[in-house]
């Protein structure tokens, strides 16, 4: 039977993330390894899915969202970072931002052309540009340093469709700068590339690194495909709701293949979101304040114990540097890890090119970094240093 089934599918691993966190719920490990937010859900937001059930939109929406939602939700982008969206034509609204990335990538990947993910890898991308019958190309980015090769990205991209660009970044948490996107755009306009960006994390940064949306870089914005999802900015990753922004000719073939995906976002939360787009701009600083107070306390402790962590600008994710230790199938140590010392992380070959089976080549599990989640409670972070120490 193994005949009947996409070759795309065949070489896909399931979700190591999702693994770890079952293997954690197994040993009672700290999971920090799925990167769902422990955070307040705003009570006014939380009011206001109960107000949308009772009021009955629990219904099939309109296929690209609700319009209040999509209609507030432009003037939020316009407002926030300087983004001008028609919510009619340039909007729709996704299962969550994975959905959105899947649409955008089937939508605009001809069969058989070329789309630039930089390593390390969100997990989701390669799996959509497989499904699309497209090819990885891949740039790399210093994990630990963010550094990446402009001359590597131009060789990448002649020829290329698409580039895809995680910023804040996952799972190394970059931040890249006006700079950096400058002359990205000047590559990718040169070479006629479509540029899809995940900003899923946009509001989780380093107060000093405040984030850019690559689509108000020079006139990034007519080939950009805008990506992002409230679930982490409002703490409700399971209402699965995120959205897709583009020029109209762009959004047109991807709201088609979102009409076959799903139909649509759930209804009384995309409705309960508009609330959430109310929120004061105190919100957010105070989020991310929490955030990088979250963070100081892992990667302090983390190299006191003698590990050493990279400083993320972005994101609720940091490293550990493993390459010291000469592990050689780093899946196989952190399960290891969360069984004997207690706690749970995504093995960094889950986001390596080399690191997943493909075609061509085996796959390279050697121990290089350890992603961990600071997005969790103060106490669970202090339990999971005592165990990481003991």
């Amino acid at each position: 039977m193994r005949d009947r089934i996409n070759p795309a599918v065949t070489y896909m691993d399931e979700s190591i993330i999702r693994e770890m966190t079952r293997v954690a719920e197994t040993c009672g490990a700290v999971n920090l390894a799925q990167g769902f937010p422990e955070y307040p859900l705003d009570e006014g937001v939380r009011a206001a899915v109960h107000a949308a059930i009772d009021a009955g939109h629990n219904h099939y929406t309109r296929t690209w969202g609700d319009p209040e939602l999509r209609r507030r939700l432009a003037a939020f982008l316009h407002d926030a970072w300087g983004l001008g969206y028609d919510p009619d034509d340039e909007l729709v609204v996704t299962c969550g931002a994975s959905e959105a990335i899947m649409a955008s990538l089937l939508a605009l990947l001809p069969r058989g052309a070329t789309a630039v993910l930089p390593e390390p890898i969100y997990e989701n991308y390669l799996p959509a540009v497989r499904l699309a019958g497209a090819v990885p190309a891949i740039l790399k980015i210093d994990p630990f340093t963010g550094a990446w090769d402009s001359a590597d990205l131009d060789r990448l991209c002649r020829g290329a469709a698409v580039l895809v660009l995680n910023t804040p970044a996952n799972p190394h948490g970059k931040v890249w700068r006006r700079e950096e996107i400058e002359s990205l755009a000047e590559i990718i306009e040169r070479h006629d590339v479509l540029l899809v960006t995940d900003e899923t994390y946009a509001w989780i940064t380093d107060l000093k690194s405040r984030h850019v949306a690559p689509a108000t870089v020079g006139s990034l914005w007519q080939r950009t495909v805008s990506i992002a999802s409230f679930s982490k900015t409002y703490a409700v990753t399971g209402w699965r709701v995120g959205f897709a922004a583009a020029p109209a000719p762009l959004m047109a073939a991807i709201r088609k293949v979102h009409d076959f995906l799903t139909v649509c976002a759930p209804a009384p939360f995309q409705r309960a979101l508009t609330a959430a787009l109310d929120l004061p701009e105190s919100y957010y600083r105070t989020m991310a304040a929490t955030y990088r107070r979250r963070h100081d306390l892992l990667a302090d402790g983390l190299a006191a114990a003698g590990w050493r962590v990279n400083r993320p600008e972005g994101s609720y994710f940091l490293l550990v540097d493993l390459s010291a230790l000469g592990i050689e199938d780093d899946r196989e140590w952190a399960v290891e890890m969360a069984r004997t010392r207690g706690v749970a992380g995504v093995p960094g070959s889950a986001f390596l090119w080399d690191g997943l089976p493909h075609e061509d080549r085996p796959s390279d599990r050697r121990g290089r970094f350890l992603r961990l989640s600071f997005g969790k409670r103060d106490e669970l972070l202090r339990d999971a240093l005592r165990r990481l120490a003991g």
